[in-house]
């Protein structure tokens, strides 16, 4: 995204332009007012983390970017943003929590410094307070489960070690911090409350406030989030990913219900989603499609492919870094596929020798059965039980 139109949009949430300043952009929230700052968090990749009001005298912080240079010198000059333009009260010490929609690293990277900042409290879901407060112990077992996954998929052993640093999930990358609270989904601090949303990661937490909710990375305007394989990260994968979208869907349509308006969602990456449902329903079909085609490439494979074989007729994109990401995604899309016997190991009989490449195969005689299968399974995956709204 360009860095000039970042600065001279304005935000709209309900139904009126507001104001705004360098990298922060103020939300008239029904009965309070928040900010919006935009910061750098990866190469390519713009993010935004968000100030709410606790209460009179104090804030929360919703994400913390990603603790690098530029990451945190976007935060600090909206810092200064906020006092100088919009409410000369604020200041960075009352900051009192940093709430965590999850803990990827151009998420929660930037707590250790914004700890020290302002002493806030840091909060996050069980599953990943681990990777936060004890981030070098995980990133070491992690890369291990990591180098596994990447050669199995075919990747070449030399390039094993450059993919990983250019994901950048490596000890030292990020310092630990203590957490304060840990959450499982449904606590409510002040007039924020936490809602369950996993599937990107094992720990993703959405937090309703004031009529829209702060969606962290599972619902963004324009494009899917990034999936797991869950043999990788437990709680991730295609069917807790449907789920959490379903549940969003559910829990906007019972607001709309009960306040007579739409429920915004506030990503932390690209633009405002004003229309819940709908926008779900668009993820879902192109979820759809994407299943499809991959399963169309593995259709058109003359012998069993590796998924590293498949990667660049899938998704290559020409920009440094990116394979991770890419495997990772058509790795839970496979992973999907062999639970629904859509594919087959080829070489299952090697696996047990060493760390062979899988190779997969198409095991139906068409894509069309194929993708009715898929339909069929996630359809019966699509019940589970939703928080409670809030009222007020």
């Amino acid at each position: 995204m360009d860095q000039t139109d970042i600065q001279t949009r304005s935000l709209e949430i309900f139904g009126e332009e507001v104001s705004s300043g360098s990298n922060v952009r103020q939300i008239r929230f029904p009965s309070s007012v928040g900010y919006q700052i935009r910061v750098r968090v990866l190469p390519y990749l713009y993010g935004s983390v968000y100030v709410v009001p606790l209460d009179a005298s104090s804030w929360v912080m919703i994400d913390s970017g990603c603790g690098d240079a530029d990451s945190n010198a976007d935060i600090e000059n909206g810092f200064r943003t906020i006092h100088d333009e919009f409410d000369s009260s604020f200041a960075p010490e009352k900051i009192r929590f940093i709430f965590l929609t999850h803990a990827h690293f151009d998420h929660f990277g930037g707590v250790h410094e914004l700890n020290r900042r302002t002493n806030a409290k840091i909060v996050v879901h069980s599953f990943e307070g681990r990777l936060v407060d004890s981030y070098n112990d995980v990133a070491n077992v992690e890369n291990s489960r990591y180098t596994h996954f990447l050669l199995e998929s075919g990747v070449p052993s030399e390039m094993v070690e450059p993919i990983l640093d250019g994901f950048g999930f490596r000890p030292g990358r990020v310092k630990s911090t203590p957490v304060e609270l840990r959450l499982f989904g449904g606590e409510k601090i002040g007039a924020l409350q936490s809602v369950y949303l996993p599937g990107h990661s094992s720990g993703h937490l959405g937090f309703l406030f004031g009529g829209v909710i702060f969606s962290g990375d599972l619902l963004l305007s324009r494009t899917l989030a990034q999936i797991w394989p869950a043999r990788m990260t437990p709680q991730t994968g295609i069917l807790n990913y449907v789920r959490s979208l379903l549940r969003l869907k559910k829990l906007a349509c019972e607001y709309e219900r009960l306040h007579g308006k739409k429920l915004v969602a506030l990503p932390a990456h690209e633009d405002p989603v004003f229309d819940i449902p709908a926008r779900v329903d668009k993820a879902l079909l192109s979820m759809e499609r994407r299943n499809g085609r991959l399963l169309r490439l593995f259709g058109e494979e003359e012998t069993p492919s590796t998924l590293w074989e498949i990667l660049p007729k899938m998704y290559w994109s020409g920009r440094p870094n990116r394979e991770f990401f890419g495997l990772s995604d058509i790795g839970a899309r496979t992973e999907f596929f062999l639970q629904l016997n859509l594919l087959k190991i080829a070489n299952s009989e090697r696996l047990s020798y060493g760390k062979p490449a899988i190779r997969y195969q198409f095991s139906l005689a068409n894509t069309e059965a194929a993708k009715d299968a898929i339909k069929k399974i996630v359809s019966m995956h699509l019940t589970g039980d939703q928080p409670d709204l809030v009222q007020s």
